[in-house]
């Protein structure tokens, strides 16, 4: 099976915007995101080479890659200062989480019933869920587990102001209530909004693409039926 048009393009052009990142990092003084960047290359790399084994599409594949880019897009100090009203960080648990969804869901594509609620897919849609949640939570553990190693800092591996509120009142906050449990409570409440988002984006287009689909089916097999049966009223 050959993989659809266009993905060794996104994944060109998504490396080099990391590469871009990275070079753009080393001048300004800001390698936080370094590392990042890198483990994104790598990642890029699996999901092309994995390709058909995800049963992906373009639209996740893009997906993918965006959620992963806003993320690095912190070199520019974003999740100090968002550049929009929400906080940075926000948008990038909840675009980063939602295409693990929509990866998951489509890869169990061929089990859906037909019928929405049934049992199966209620099961389907509890293991999409979970399974999106769980590489939210290794992120999470990631950050921890860089805290332990590394200190205080910025990046997927550090605990640092993209983290936490830094004004003086949010430091004394900081310290009274922890930093870490807050923060890590709402990238999990964002992550959890994102997966849920996803499944329900997902599961509409799977009932409304299959109608469709099935009566193209339905179509095209009556196609073949007054073909067949003309052909054997000519032979006979």
């Amino acid at each position: 099976m050959l993989r659809d048009k266009g993905i060794g393009w996104i994944t060109i052009i998504s490396i080099m915007i990391y590469i871009v990142i990275i070079t753009i990092g080393q001048i300004i003084g800001t390698t936080a995101f370094t590392a990042d960047c890198i483990i994104f290359v790598i990642l890029t790399l699996f999901y092309y080479w994995t390709y058909e084994k995800w049963n992906m599409t373009p639209i996740i594949f893009l997906l993918l890659e965006i959620g992963h880019i806003t993320h690095a897009l912190g070199t520019f100090g974003w999740y100090n200062i968002s550049p929009i009203p929400i906080r940075w960080e926000r948008i990038t648990h909840f675009i980063g989480a939602m295409p693990f969804a929509m990866l998951f869901f489509n890869y169990f594509k061929h089990k859906w019933d037909n019928k929405i609620l049934t049992r199966k897919n209620l099961v389907l849609a509890l293991i999409v869920f979970f399974a999106a949640l769980g590489v939210g939570q290794i992120v999470e553990a990631s950050e921890f587990w860089g805290f332990q190693a590394f200190g205080r800092g910025e990046g997927a591996f550090m605990f640092g102001h993209g983290d936490g509120i830094i004004t003086p009142e949010g430091k004394e906050i900081l310290d009274v209530y922890g930093g870490g449990w807050i923060n890590s409570g709402w990238d999990v409440t964002v992550n959890t909004i994102g997966v849920i988002f996803g499944i329900l984006l997902m599961s509409i287009g799977q009932w409304l693409f299959r109608k469709k689909k099935e009566e193209i089916d339905l179509y095209e097999l009556e196609k073949l039926y007054l073909q067949d049966k003309k052909g054997y009223s000519q032979k006979f």
